[in-house]
């Protein structure tokens, strides 16, 4: 059952000002030096909240198989904690400033003809993104270089969220798919009409997610990308981006092999989600410092193990 609206607005008032204090930074300092000041801001706050920091440092743990000195894992996490401070800043600036200076970000772009030999075959295409880099930005660029992104996005339990991230999006010409039970006749529609959709699958699934191996361990993942594949037939690539410095990034477009898939459907679609997963897993090992990692990815697990948090 859904909280009112009043019981967000009281429980993360300190959230709701911190945003308006950023978008008041965003507005009076230099892109890039306030940009600087949302990573450091990150930093502070991952030092202030030991649940984050508890959770980076196991979540870094359990991806590297304990390969990582704790040091190691320290100056990861930390670092994850910068740019996801850097990314808030420079979404924030997606509200405030002009599109062609939030499309300037983008210095370099790799890849950018898996794209088009995509969107060529006319079966539309899906975008599998990540919770890495500056994930709207990729969505952005896409739109105005490519073709509309058709973005599938859940509603934020908090309405104050929602109600700036939707419509910051929309700004630039992305096309909002509401998750929940009335998205598949979008997102087929989207696929049919030879178009872009975006997933990003690299957090937990919970209970309705499929469990396949990432960084080695069993973890729920939603099976949108997998299904998807199997019964479209629509080419997939794995899209993200890397912070150079703040507010300059390089864009990746990297395709997902669907060849060679097995013969039974569900077998199918699991083989895929496997391979999604082992690409999350590739732009993890030549940069972790860019990830999600406060989110517990593997907290869901298969029936009878034992909680990894």
């Amino acid at each position: 059952m859904s909280k009112p609206e009043w019981y967000y607005k009281v429980r993360n008032f300190p959230a709701h000002m911190l945003v308006y204090m950023m978008m008041f930074i965003a507005r009076v300092l230099p892109q890039r030096v306030a940009i600087r000041v949302g990573g450091n801001l990150g930093v502070l706050l991952w030092y202030m909240f030991s649940r984050w920091r508890r959770t980076s440092m196991r979540n870094i743990e359990l991806a590297f198989r304990g390969q990582k000195t704790r040091e190691e894992a320290w100056r990861i996490g930390r670092d994850a904690a910068w740019n996801i401070g850097c990314h808030v800043m420079e979404f924030i600036m997606f509200g405030i400033k002009g599109k062609q200076q939030i499309y300037d970000m983008v210095e370099e772009v790799e890849g950018l003809e898996h794209m088009h030999e995509g969107l060529a075959k006319g079966k539309g295409l899906i975008a599998v993104g990540m919770h890495y880099g500056n994930w709207e930005l990729v969505a952005a660029w896409v739109t105005k270089n490519i073709r509309v992104m058709h973005a599938v996005g859940k509603r934020q339990a908090d309405p104050f969220f929602t109600n700036i991230a939707f419509p910051w999006r929309a700004r630039f010409d992305i096309q909002n798919i509401y998750a929940g039970k009335n998205a598949n006749a979008s997102i087929l529609k989207t696929l049919r009409a030879g178009d872009i959709l975006g997933l990003v699958a690299d957090v937990n699934g919970g209970t309705t997610g499929v469990f396949v191996p990432f960084c080695g361990i069993q973890a729920s993942t939603v099976p949108g990308p997998g299904a998807l594949g199997v019964r479209t037939g629509a080419p997939m690539v794995l899209l993200f981006s890397r912070r150079i410095r703040p507010g300059r990034h390089k864009v990746y477009f990297r395709p997902v092999n669907l060849e060679d898939l097995p013969e039974d459907n569900n077998e199918a679609q699991l083989e895929v989600l496997r391979r999604v997963n082992e690409m999350y897993e590739q732009v993890l090992i030549e940069d972790p410092t860019q990830w999600l990692w406060g989110h517990k990815r593997w907290k869901t697990r298969p029936a009878g193990e034992e909680p990894l948090y």
